[in-house]
């Protein structure tokens, strides 16, 4: 009775240890996902040697976007132009398909 009583310790033990191994080798947590050599400079210099986020900009731009959002509604219930550009040419813009191809022969 002892032997299997140690024998399903050890067994559980082992499959905890295995288990453990696991999570550690699949998460990325703890290190930086595969990168290509030549892009790992880049990637470095954004998030750091370990993986680590470096100063984050989301906060501005969502603020940014809100203000210029804000700025296209007022445009469009007061009917105003700034810079002689009103809001229906700003749609306008917006949905106009964009042959990249002819634009960058133009260059």
């Amino acid at each position: 009775m002892v032997d299997r009583n140690v024998s399903r310790s050890d067994s559980e033990r082992r499959r905890r240890e295995l288990l453990e191994q696991t999570r550690q080798r699949y998460s990325d947590r703890f290190s930086p996902p595969a990168v290509h050599p030549r892009y790992s400079g880049s990637y470095n210099r954004l998030y750091g040697e370990e993986g680590e986020v470096s100063d984050n900009t989301f906060g501005a731009r969502v603020f940014l976007c809100l203000l210029l959002f804000a700025a296209f509604v007022t445009m469009d219930m007061k009917k105003q132009e700034v810079f002689h550009v009103n809001s229906d040419r700003i749609v306008k813009e917006i949905t106009t398909d964009l042959d990249v191809a002819k634009v960058w022969k133009s260059l």
